[in-house]
């Protein structure tokens, strides 16, 4: 990897974040809203699709930059993130550190 990583790289992992947390507000935010228009289950659906979205921001995020780190032919980089990836995924598969 060269010492100056490209400024597309940052913007992307950026961009994946600004729209994850943005999302998650503003479907949260339609879930809030909706109680009061809404009798029933359906605005705790729209609440939890905006959790599941907040959750699965930073996941995207490390798989973003996995992407990213092996089109710029960064091995080491590229492995480490999909690492990660992998430990994510299988403690949420798993439920590795429950109690």
């Amino acid at each position: 990897m060269s010492q100056v990583r490209e400024p597309a790289f940052d913007r992307a992992v950026a961009l994946v974040l600004r729209v994850g947390a943005f999302g998650c507000f503003f479907i949260m935010l339609a879930g809030l809203l909706s109680e009061f228009l809404i009798p029933g289950r359906i605005p705790v659906v729209i609440e939890r699709g905006g959790v599941l979205l907040m959750l699965a921001t930073p996941v995207v995020r490390v798989l973003v930059a996995g992407v990213l780190f092996l089109r710029e032919k960064d091995w080491k980089y590229g492995a480490i993130s999909f690492g990660v990836l992998g430990i994510l995924l299988l403690g949420a598969v798993f439920g590795i550190g429950e109690h």
